[in-house]
């Protein structure tokens, strides 16, 4: 890339505030504007039920993380103890950027999904190692599919809730017209942020639909779809690299409505 492929586009990126830093440096250093309106915000759970989860895990249990903000919820809860006991799962990650705050936190990755999402996810690891028990440490609105797709597979799962997700107090989708007028596209990277976006924005809900929408997955997709959005670009993995290939798509005019 030449640096200057966005160059003159304007974005609103959706993105939690503590992991949009580097999506949005990726959009501005190839000329893109960008305005951060975080849709959620995750926040961690109390401690107690989820280090109760891991007394007697059998050595080699997985621990398996769809979120890298699931990742660090969890790593703050741990006591010296528990970091020592962790040592002998093998962790496994959604994608480079939840692996990312694994290792950050000292610990192995075992096995790193592509970002494509859960669905990818779980047949890899159906197809990499045998059955055996598995945490799947996820938020309240986690979708099931983790759980589901490895029960049906043999194995044996708990469903661990870490983080809370709420609606961002500060969200107002009706101002943005009006403080970021001709927004090339807004960009959402989880289901939930869609749906934060569309009850929160009123009377301009048919003007926000008309904007092209950058979608982190599938499911992101998917939700969009169900929401009536009018153009869709879908980024198939949930990392920068995919997102910004998404927004020059957009820029290019090479998107598809209802990609």
């Amino acid at each position: 890339m030449s640096g200057s492929e966005l160059r003159g586009s304007r974005w609103i990126l959706t993105r939690p505030r503590d992991r949009a830093g580097s999506w949005r440096d990726a959009l501005t250093e190839l000329g893109a504007e960008v305005m951060v309106e975080p849709a959620i915000l995750l926040s961690a759970l109390e401690p107690a039920a989820v280090i109760s989860s891991l007394a007697s895990l059998p050595p080699e249990s997985l621990l398996i993380f769809t979120s890298a903000t699931t990742v660090r919820h969890l790593i703050e809860m741990l006591a010296a103890e528990d970091r020592t006991l962790l040592q002998k799962m093998y962790w496994i990650a959604v994608g480079p950027q939840t692996a990312a705050a694994i290792r950050d936190a000292g610990f192995e990755v075992r096995i790193e999904g592509d970002g494509r999402g859960a669905e990818a996810l779980t047949a890899q690891v159906i197809d990499s190692l045998p059955c055996r028990r598995a945490l799947h440490f996820t938020s309240d609105i986690g979708l099931p599919i983790v759980k589901d797709r490895l029960v049906a597979a043999g194995f044996e799962v708990i469903r661990v809730e870490v983080s809370r997700t709420e609606e961002e107090k500060s969200l107002d989708p009706v101002r943005w017209s009006s403080e970021f007028p001709e927004a090339t596209g807004i960009i959402f990277s989880s289901p939930s942020a869609v749906r934060a976006v569309c009850r929160r924005s009123g009377d301009c809900f048919k003007e926000l639909q008309g904007i092209p929408a950058i979608a982190a997955g599938e499911a992101t997709a998917q939700e969009l779809r169900q929401w009536g959005w009018k153009q869709i670009e879908m980024a198939v993995r949930s990392t920068v690299e995919e997102m910004i290939q998404a927004c020059i798509r957009v820029v290019a005019g090479d998107s598809n409505p209802q990609n």
